[in-house]
């Protein structure tokens, strides 16, 4: 069991890993795909297969940070790498389940497209604060939107089935006290959420992960003070959920 990453790919979509110096500690690469049109929330076909084209050539296997959550479809990409049956572990505050329109691939549909992936057996949502019970959600997918903070590890391991698992993180499920994104956010503590992390890094075969949920900032905004504390509290989150997924890494997979 473990993680079976090696280093870390920073996706420069919209540059806000650039302030983030400290992430420069880990073994990475950057893969640059800022002069892709048509990808901010939604993405046209064109845009999504030149995305995946540079994502197979990146050397860093592991983890990937995405940037805002206005990218999380890349996760649906990340997906389509795995060929083994696994679990998908989302932790978001929203559901990402959205049908779509069945031609441009969003941040809002991404998971309803993931579920024709042939190894897919589950997808589990922890984190919304929002009831589910209105949506018609696929019943391959199961929402854990309850608060009782001890109670997250167990319960989530309870509902995945799966010897494997794929992580993906949109930190707007975390408090404003531990993210600043630019959607409206859940209540889980950062220190849950790297709870929920261990457990699964020491019970489960973790095959990847990804983040997103990063402010999005201009050169203008480098002085705003709204900018600078999203900078400073998001740089810490990523800090801490990479330190804790490389802590569990197989050994001979350990950045030096």
């Amino acid at each position: 069991m473990g993680f079976q990453g090696n280093g870390v790919a920073l996706l420069h979509l919209d540059g806000t890993y650039r302030p983030q110096t400290r992430l420069l500690r880990f073994p990475h690469e950057w893969v640059d795909l800022a002069d892709v049109p048509e990808t901010s929330l939604y993405c046209s076909p064109t845009a999504l297969a030149e995305i995946e084209r540079r994502l197979r050539r990146r050397r860093s296997r592991g983890a990937v940070l995405i940037g805002s959550g206005n990218y999380h479809y890349v996760t649906y990409l990340l997906l389509q790498e795995i060929q083994e049956p696994f679990t998908l572990v989302l932790f978001d505050h929203h559901t990402d389940a959205d049908p779509g329109d069945g031609f441009l691939m969003s941040c809002g549909s991404w998971v309803a497209r993931a579920l024709d992936h042939p190894q897919l057996r589950k997808v589990v949502i922890a984190g919304p604060t929002f009831s589910p019970n209105h949506l018609q959600l696929s019943p391959n997918i199961t929402v854990l939107s309850f608060a009782d903070d001890d109670e997250w590890p167990r319960a989530l391991l309870e509902v995945v089935p799966t010897r494997s698992v794929y992580i993906s993180i949109d930190k707007d499920v975390l408090s404003r006290e531990d993210a600043v994104t630019n959607w409206d956010h859940g209540t889980m503590p950062l220190s849950v959420l790297l709870a929920c992390l261990r457990r699964l890094l020491l019970q489960k075969n973790v095959l990847g992960i990804d983040v997103c949920g990063e402010y999005p900032r201009s050169a203008v905004d480098a002085f705003d003070p709204l900018c600078r504390e999203a900078q400073r509290k998001n740089e810490q989150a990523n800090m801490a959920i990479l330190e804790t997924c490389f802590r569990y890494a197989t050994p001979h997979l350990r950045p030096a």
